[in-house]
């Protein structure tokens, strides 16, 4: 059975689950825990947005992030992932904190909440955190975010890559951000507490980039300081998209 198979056969499941109103046995949820993402699997007939966007971080790239996070400060706090996928930055996480997640896939968000019940997940666009709900046809008037455990301590996770478009865009359209990744680090900054962490696997581009993205850089800058940066080599399946590691620190 190859990835895109597996992932069709844990979508049937998770239906057949949800309509017979059955809870999750331990075998259930080892079985749901292989669904992967859809990205760069369109030779395996998948279809969709995940082509582009849905590269699910490799557990051992996790447990990485992890150690950094927790090397630069990290002691505790409420953490937010907005787009967890099915929540591997999560399973690493420490006990007793609260977590805050967003993911677009129903699926993967529904596999994050059966894995990880504990974790606040809202099957919504991560750019509904700043809109006015429930229809989240606006920008909220004054505060900065609806969010209960705002202002977070931690933001770790893969955004997605790309250029920045979608349902939500144009709300954001003042700020000028070009690509998914500039626009989930700026974003994700404003939801720290001042001393906060953010860390990140993106696109090398951001870094590498020189003058090409240099207006969102400064508007990141002003919001944070670049404390800790790696370059990897490939580390997603079906992908030879270069990445590193960004750590920044909330001014």
């Amino acid at each position: 059975m190859n990835p895109h198979e597996r992932n069709i056969a844990i979508e049937a499941f998770i239906q057949a689950k949800q309509a017979a109103n059955e809870p999750y046995t331990m075998a259930d949820r080892e079985f749901i825990a292989q669904y992967e993402g859809a990205g760069g699997l369109a030779s395996k007939g998948a279809r969709g947005q995940g082509l582009l966007h849905e590269f699910y971080t490799p557990e051992w790239l996790c447990k990485k992030m992890w150690e950094l996070a927790i090397h630069h400060g990290y002691n505790g706090g409420s953490i937010l992932e907005p787009s967890c996928g099915t929540g591997r930055f999560i399973k690493d996480a420490p006990g007793h904190v609260e977590i805050t997640a967003f993911e677009i896939n129903p699926f993967a968000a529904r596999i994050t909440k059966v894995l990880y019940p504990q974790v606040k997940v809202y099957d919504q666009h991560f750019e509904t955190a700043f809109l006015q709900g429930p229809r989240y046809t606006s920008l909220l008037n004054s505060d900065t975010t609806w969010l209960l455990d705002y202002p977070f301590s931690l933001v770790i996770s893969n955004p997605p890559y790309g250029k920045y478009s979608g349902q939500y865009a144009p709300f954001f359209k003042k700020e000028k951000f070009k690509q998914f990744e500039t626009f989930f680090m700026y974003k994700s900054l404003q939801l720290l507490k001042p001393g906060g962490l953010l860390v990140f696997v993106t696109s090398s581009n951001i870094i590498r980039s020189g003058v090409s993205y240099q207006g969102e850089k400064e508007k990141i800058s002003e919001l944070a300081d670049l404390i800790d940066a790696y370059r990897l080599p490939p580390v997603f399946k079906h992908s030879q998209v270069p990445t590193d590691i960004i750590i920044l620190r909330r001014k």
